[in-house]
């Protein structure tokens, strides 16, 4: 990570890099944990309380429906008090809602903790986002990638720990232990190193980039555009879609398919890790490709998802895991990019709140559906096939995108390079 990190940050200042590695500990433990960790709890919680798979998947959507009201709202605070003031506070409130797990004896109580994990998980995303966007213009998409590598690094270790865990402590207690990564590590780390661009307020970084580049539309401007509309909708497929997989992997493979707890807890690290490599790989593919490259992620996505489906044993679930997880790390990496491309630097920090909201709301809406769908036919089947076909409307609406200052971009570091 350190030798891409440097040759991506090489023309940047020397805090981008910390900058990188800060945002890569906050993805992975505030963001991360919970992300992965609730999932994997279905099946303990359910045995324990006798709850519904759509009772508790609920708790899923209700954190993103949270998230996605937060998301829309982030734009100004950070605006107003800046990305560190909310990172921080986010973080607290997460790390907070983790213990509150242990007075979790019913739905309502369930519910408020999932809420709570939503205000911080968006808040730190949301900020996380424009903070590595501010950073970098050419290698956007690869340095976002290498950040978000901490949710997918979670992936690939939570599931087995927050397993063995379960079975040790129970699934009240696993939440409060592993809400320790954010009191020991990632705020001591992000208070101390991370620094946002520039000193002054964002607001007023608006104002100057205006200034530089007064051609480049507010968000104002675009706000009700096809093209921002289009963004939405397809920012709300996708998150349906890939929220509505990674709530029901551990549970599909563990109940459904019979692998078993912990077999089914390996999957899921196996999806997350190719996730990760997806992160960069797409990142740096959107970079050159832009709207193209999104396309074909989403495209691949629905074939993934369609690979799901014939699941039977470990050789099947590893060409799931090969085809599908690299393209959820291009889920969670094209916001940014998108809305850099499409909308240019003065529209970004709204643009990227908003379309995290449509995102986050596409996230509620897939774990329960799924959950409820589930319910009614016994089978994964049909909200399967539901997350293949959006994921299919995305791609073709994607193709139908303008990525403007993306070539503005190319065109100004092609210029730079040649001097």
């Amino acid at each position: 990570m350190t030798d891409i990190a440097n040759s991506i940050t090489a023309q940047e200042d020397k805090d981008a890099r910390w900058n990188v590695a800060c945002a890569f500990i906050i993805f992975f433990t505030v963001l991360g944990i919970p992300a992965i960790m609730i999932p994997v709890l279905y099946g303990p919680i359910i045995d324990d309380t006798g709850w519904s798979r759509g009772d508790v998947s609920l708790l899923s959507s209700l954190k993103f429906a949270a998230g996605a009201i937060t998301a829309y709202l982030s734009g100004r605070v950070i605006e107003r008090y800046g990305i560190r003031a909310m990172t921080i506070f986010c973080s607290i409130l997460s790390g907070l809602s983790l213990v509150m797990m242990l007075k979790v004896h019913d739905l309502t109580t369930l519910y408020t903790v999932g809420i709570f994990l939503g205000i911080g998980a968006l808040g730190v995303t949301t900020g996380m986002k424009v903070f590595i966007s501010q950073w970098f213009s050419r290698r956007q998409g690869v340095a976002i990638g290498l950040s978000l590598m901490g949710t997918s690094a979670a992936g690939v270790v939570v599931p087995y720990i927050a397993t063995l865990l379960s079975e040790a402590y129970g699934w009240r207690a696993t939440c409060a232990i592993m809400s320790s990564g954010i009191w020991l590590i990632a705020l001591p780390v992000f208070i101390l190193r991370a620094k946002e661009k520039p000193k002054t307020p964002l607001s007023k970084f608006s104002t100057a980039e205006q200034t530089k580049t007064s051609s480049e539309p507010t968000f104002r401007d675009i706000r009700f555009g096809k093209v921002f509309i289009f963004s939405a909708l397809i920012n709300f497929l996708i998150g349906m879609v890939d929220h509505g997989m990674s709530a029901h992997l551990v549970i599909y493979f563990s109940h459904d398919i019979g692998l078993g707890a912990e077999m089914a807890a390996i999957g899921f690290s196996l999806v997350m890790l190719m996730s990760n490599f997806g992160k960069v790989g797409y990142g740096w593919l959107f970079d050159r490709l832009s709207t193209r490259g999104i396309a074909f992620c989403w495209f691949l996505a629905a074939i993934g998802i369609g690979f799901a489906l014939p699941i039977s044993g470990m050789s099947t679930l590893i060409l799931f895991a090969l085809v599908y997880g690299p393209t959820q790390g291009g889920m969670i990496v094209n916001v940014p990019v998108l809305a850099k491309h499409c909308f240019g630097s003065i529209a970004m920090i709204r643009a990227i709140a908003v379309l995290t909201t449509f995102f986050m709301a596409g996230s509620a809406t897939g774990p329960a559906l799924a959950g409820y769908l589930h319910d009614m036919t016994g089978s994964y089947v049909l909200p399967f096939s539901i997350f293949v076909g959006s994921a299919v409307i995305a791609g073709f609406l994607t193709l139908s995108l303008r990525p403007a200052y993306h070539k503005n971009e190319a065109t100004t570091a092609e210029a730079t390079a040649n001097n």
